[in-house]
This record gives structure tokens, C-alpha cells and sequence, in this order.
């Protein structure tokens, strides 16, 4: 009977040895690039072991591993499959048995530690899950603790609509004083016992994996682990979250009305136009003018509706290039909010945009202007236009100020404007917002009351 291994001699010549030196040592080093994205340099020797493991001679492995070797010599980064399927090939010329066993062995490595992957990401799925409901309570605890602070804010800016931002904010601070420590007590101890059994499964786990054995039965005992885990976090979400979430909502809404507040006053710190004495801004947006092409910024207050453009000012020029420029912003059209006759959302340019349409009494003298902004931001205009209009934001400033509400209930019928010059009376309509007219008799102007 022939010796199978006789193609291989057993002695192994001086070029053979001197091809089994680490590839690393007579040239660069070939990175071997891991399925889970790790990088490690190409080691000769495990693919020995491994040859070995997989019932190979010794010989026999060094052959493959040389050749091998060789085949990755111009290379200098491999992903782990491809050599592991060049062992595999080259193998099965050798020893067709060893072969097998190697690409067994490789697929059962394989399959076992996508398991673990899984079962780990399974378990610290879970795991932020059960932190993330501690996280959410302390957070809205934070949220609502927040908000006398933020509404004190827009207040000191002469921010006087939106009157409910208070009694919302009082109504949920003490809907969360009543209901907050119950939660904070409930969720600790939930938490807690659900984070002892991740550990658990974590712990064992890592032993599993520590001793090198690829059965995936092995794994069974952390598989039956994760439907208990999962109850757990089910019995927390239920018995917390169900309770916060109503909580969530109304802080949702409140801070949906002091955001848009807030955002008004920051795009108003560099307005253009002077303030009426009873003015308070009630709304301003980002929008570009559809008609003159202009980037620039809305504003609605309960006196009037105004749209200043953006434009870029040079200060400073060095060899005929500038270094030095501020975005500045002019009033380019500024007009009673009596005189705004409609503001409607629609698809506006040539792209059909989100946008907006603002309509002008015929005395104004400005043609419909078509604004192109966010969807958000125009039903917020839209809202806002009907909030003045309806006669709402009046209505608020006035329960803000009590002495002015009894002046206007003592004033009988419409008030009568004349000149303080000539004497003449004023006869044209006054717009809503409109703090001043010009006499028709000797130009002088009049400011109303």
C-alpha cells in the first residue's frame, strides 16, 4: 500500500524553512481584515495550528500554509474569508479529509459567533431600553423644572401673548409633583431587577465564549434567559411609561408654543424697525420673497405685518478682497396688520415649495406677495394671522393689563381724530395697528391713541 504522504518528503530543504519565516520578516505586513471589522496583521502559524486542528500532518500544513503565504505576498490588507477560503482550497488538493474537517470546523466557529453577536445584542438592546426609561423620566423631570425660567424669559422681552404658557406650565408642574416620585420609586426598582439579570446573562455569556468550545447548543441556556428579560422589560414600560407618556404629551405642547416664542424673539434681537409703545412681537420666520427674489425674515405683531430683507454689508477689503463683512436687515415692506387682508399656506415657485401668500388691502398700495419658507412655519403664519385677526391676542393683552380694559369700556362710540395743527378731523379709514395718519389738510402727523 503507497504512503499517501509520499508527494510531501518529510525533510523539509533550507528553502522551504526559510519560506516558513513569519511573511512579516521579509516584507510588509499583510493585514488580515475580521468579518466584525477588526484588523489584525497575518499570522502564519495560526493557520498552521489550524491545518493541524483539522487533522492535517504537519508537513501537509506547512505546505499550505506557504503557499498560502506566498498568494498574499503583494497585498497588504485581506478579509479573513478569502484566506480562510484559500486554506480551504488549497487543503483539498493535500488531504480532501483535513479539508472538511477545517471547513466544518470554520462554519460551526462561524455560526456560533453570530449567535453570541445576537444573544449580546439582544441583551444590550434590552439593557438601553430599561436605562432609557430612568433617562426619560429624568429628563422630563428636567424639561418641566425648565420651563418658569424659559417663560420668564420671553416675558422680559415683551413677549405678552400666549397667556396659557403659565397655567399649562402650572397645571403640569403639579400634575408631575404628584406623580413623579411614585414613578422615580417604581422605575428604580424595576430597573434594578432588570439590569441584575442582564448582568447575569452578560456574565454567562462571556464564560460561554471564554472556553473556546463552538457548540452552539451551548448557547441555549442564554437563549431561554432572553424571554424572561424581555417580561421584565415589558412589566417596567407598562407600569412607568404608560403613566409618563400623558405627561410627555402635554410638555410636548407647551414647549411646542414657547419654542416658536422663543425663536421669534432670537430672530428679532437684530430687527430693523422701531417698536410701538403697546407693540409685542407675536411671531417671526425665515422667508424668501418670491417677487424680488429676497432672503430675509416676516414678522407678525399685534400692531403689524413687516418683511425685512438680508443683505451682506463689506467692511473691510484687503488687496481688493473682502475680510470683513455683517449681514444687516432693512424693512422693505412695513404695514398696518388691518391691512393684511389674508394669509394662506400653499405651493408657491417653481418648484412648488412649501410658502406662503399674504394679501394686501388695495390702500396699502403692495400687490400680493408670495413668500417661499417651510411647511412648518407657514401654517404657523397662518395661524398666527388668524389668532390677531380673530381678535384672541387682543383679548390677552388686555387681560394682561386691567387698567387698560376699563379706559376702552369708558370710551363711548368711535373716537374722533383731528389734527392738533389745523384743527381738521381725520375722515379716512384707520387700519387696525395704525399708531399714526398723515392730516389730508396740512400734512401734519396725528398719532392715535
Amino acid at each position: 500500500m503507497s504512503d499517501p504522504n509520499r508527494r510531501w518528503p518529510p525533510q523539509v530543504g533550507p528553502a522551504a524553512q526559510d519560506a516558513r519565516v513569519p511573511f512579516g520578516a521579509r516584507g510588509p505586513i499583510v493585514n488580515i481584515v475580521k468579518r466584525d471589522g477588526r484588523v489584525e496583521p497575518f499570522n502564519r502559524d495560526k493557520i498552521v495550528e489550524s491545518i493541524r486542528n483539522s487533522g492535517a500532518t504537519q508537513p501537509q500544513a506547512n505546505l499550505v500554509a506557504d503557499r498560502v503565504t506566498a498568494r498574499l505576498a503583494p497585498r497588504t490588507s485581506v478579509p479573513s474569508q478569502e484566506v480562510s477560503t484559500m486554506v480551504a482550497r488549497s487543503l483539498s488538493h493535500v488531504n480532501p479529509t483535513a479539508s472538511q474537517n477545517y471547513t466544518d470546523a470554520r462554519d460551526q466557529k462561524l455560526a456560533y459567533n453570530q449567535q453570541v453577536n445576537r444573544l449580546s445584542a439582544e441583551i444590550s438592546s434590552i439593557n438601553q431600553q430599561v436605562n432609557s426609561v430612568s433617562a426619560r423620566i429624568e429628563g422630563l423631570d428636567g424639561q418641566i423644572k425648565s420651563l418658569p425660567g424659559r417663560i420668564a424669559r420671553v416675558r422680559q422681552s415683551n413677549y405678552r401673548v400666549l397667556t396659557h404658557l403659565e397655567t399649562d406650565q402650572t397645571a403640569l408642574s403639579e400634575d408631575w409633583s404628584k406623580l413623579g416620585p411614585e414613578l422615580r420609586s417604581t422605575a428604580s426598582l424595576k430597573s434594578e431587577m432588570a439590569r441584575t439579570r442582564v448582568r447575569d446573562l452578560q456574565q454567562a455569556l462571556s464564560i460561554k465564549v471564554g472556553k473556546g468550545d463552538y457548540n452552539i447548543d451551548n448557547l441555549q441556556e442564554i437563549e431561554a434567559g432572553i424571554p424572561e428579560l424581555r417580561a421584565s422589560l415589558s412589566d417596567m414600560q407598562g407600569s412607568v411609561v404608560s403613566a409618563l407618556s400623558p405627561l410627555e404629551e402635554k410638555f410636548a405642547t407647551l414647549d411646542q408654543d414657547l419654542s416658536r416664542a422663543e425663536s421669534t424673539l432670537s430672530l428679532l434681537e437684530a430687527a430693523s424697525f422701531p417698536w410701538e409703545e403697546k407693540e409685542t412681537p407675536i411671531l417671526a420666520i425665515r422667508a424668501k420673497d418670491l417677487n424680488s427674489d429676497q432672503e430675509g425674515v416676516i414678522t407678525l405683531t399685534n400692531l403689524k405685518f413687516v418683511f425685512e430683507q438680508e443683505k451682506e454689508i463689506v467692511l473691510k477689503k484687503t488687496l481688493f478682497v473682502v475680510t470683513e463683512k455683517k449681514v444687516v436687515r432693512e424693512v422693505v415692506a412695513q404695514k398696518p396688520i388691518g391691512m393684511i387682508t389674508g394669509i394662506a399656506a400653499g405651493r408657491v415657485g417653481f418648484f412648488k415649495g412649501s410658502g406662503l401668500f399674504v394679501k394686501f388691502a388695495s390702500e396699502s398700495g403692495i400687490p400680493e406677495k408670495k413668500f417661499d419658507t417651510s411647511g412648518e412655519d407657514a401654517d404657523w403664519a397662518t395661524k398666527t394671522f388668524n389668532y390677531i385677526i380673530s381678535g384672541q391676542a387682543d383679548k390677552e393683552l388686555e387681560a394682561s393689563a386691567p387698567t387698560e380694559v376699563e379706559s376702552k369700556k369708558q370710551q363711548k362710540g368711535p373716537q374722533l381724530v383731528t389734527c392738533p395743527v389745523c384743527g381738521a378731523p381725520y375722515t379716512e379709514k384707520i387700519y387696525r395697528g395704525q399708531t399714526s395718519v398723515n392730516c389730508k389738510y396740512c400734512g401734519a402727523v396725528i398719532t392715535i391713541q
